[in-house]
């Protein structure tokens, strides 16, 4: 009967197989100390592994989603050199952003001298605030039109009182709002005593229709009507005082020289309309330049220079109320009346920085205005 299993094979001649060869050690490298094992500090318990509590499933990996195709990695763009990997042995260098362009650079340059001013302003006291935001120059133009609008309608009718009636009237409008936001400025929560300043600043204004005498008769209706105020009312913290103070800081200045505006305007209009455009040339060259300017010089500066160049050309055409003499003594008495009224304006206020726009619009002739009208009445051969 023949075997199910193959038949063996006899051995073939040859080397045999020898033993498995042993596994050598590792060579130490030459100078560096054998590694050690860490050694378990005395005292300290042996690290226990996490134990999985009672209750909680077991942690399971994330599975992928079906019909998601897996992740891939990062392809490298064409035309990009592979970045090297970083050796431990070499610094490490920052990767370097990219070049900013120059409008960029410009955008970061503006910003940081607006806090450079921001912070300017917020550690001075009289500091002088020249705002870019909102329609500054659109507000600047209105008013300028408004009043030499005015006095131009009075001369082609030749009635001067219209020229007081308009320039009393716009003036009124911008007193009354300066006293309101200075009376804000002190007083944000209390809207009854901000009312009464704007109020009183706008009545003030009103009274310069009488003319030169209407000035001081409105600034003893002022005292009276703020006197009365502070009596009558009992709810502020601050002594009676000190209430009247911030009261007449609120009203009576801004009331002064709106209301010597329109006295001036009734009284000469072509003094007016002269000491309009000094004023105004003043704060176009103050403005234009010190609201860029990192310094509270350069703008008074180029206003002065801008001034000086509207006082040359009313020096050489000699309007009917001046000589030259006269023209050259009212423009420098106009052009430190502008300088000081601005800072005057920033006494006015808690701080130089607070928000007050109208009162900004006015604080040019906080000074002048009445300088011009007291001038005119007491010297009337000065021109």
């Amino acid at each position: 009967m023949a075997s199910p299993y193959p038949p063996q094979r006899p051995p073939q001649p040859g080397p045999q197989p020898g033993p498995p060869p042993q596994s050598r050690p590792p060579v130490q490298p030459q100078g560096r100390p054998p590694r050690q094992l860490p050694v378990q500090p005395e005292g300290r318990p042996p690290r226990q592994l996490p134990v999985q509590p009672e209750g909680r499933p077991p942690r399971q990996l994330p599975v992928q989603p079906e019909g998601r195709p897996p992740r891939q990695p990062p392809v490298q763009p064409r035309g990009r050199p592979p970045q090297p990997a970083h050796h431990p042995e070499q610094p490490y260098r920052q990767p370097q952003s990219r070049p900013q362009s120059r409008r960029d650079r410009k955008r970061a340059e503006f910003h940081q001298r607006e806090r450079a001013k921001q912070a300017r302003w917020a550690a001075n006291r009289w500091a002088v605030p020249y705002r870019t935001d909102g329609p500054k120059v659109t507000f600047g133009v209105i008013w300028f039109v408004a009043i030499i609008g005015a006095s131009l309608l009075a001369l082609s009718n030749d009635n001067p009182r219209m020229a007081a009636i308009g320039v009393a009237t716009v003036t009124a409008v911008v007193a009354g709002l300066a006293g309101l936001q200075t009376g804000f400025s002190w007083f944000p929560r209390l809207s009854v005593t901000r009312t009464w300043t704007a109020s009183v600043a706008a009545v003030m204004a009103l009274l310069g229709l009488i003319g030169p005498w209407g000035v001081p008769l409105g600034v003893l209706l002022a005292i009276f009507a703020l006197g009365g105020y502070v009596m009558i009312y009992r709810g502020h913290r601050r002594s009676a005082l000190e209430l009247f103070d911030v009261l007449a800081r609120s009203a009576i200045p801004v009331g002064l020289a709106a209301a010597s505006m329109g006295a001036l305007a009734s009284r000469n209009l072509p003094a007016f309309v002269a000491l309009v455009m000094l004023v105004s040339a003043y704060e176009v060259g103050d403005y234009l330049v010190g609201s860029g300017s990192s310094n509270a010089i350069e703008g008074p500066l180029a206003g002065i220079i801008g001034l000086g160049v509207v006082a040359f050309f009313l020096f050489l055409i000699e309007p009917e109320p001046f000589s030259s003499e006269s023209t050259m003594m009212f423009s420098v008495a106009t052009a430190v009346s502008c300088v000081l009224g601005q800072y005057a304006a920033s006494g006015l206020l808690p701080r130089g920085a607070a928000w007050a726009p109208a009162l900004r619009r006015l604080d040019s002739y906080l000074l002048a205005a009445p300088l011009w009208l007291l001038l005119l009445v007491l010297l009337p051969d000065a021109h």
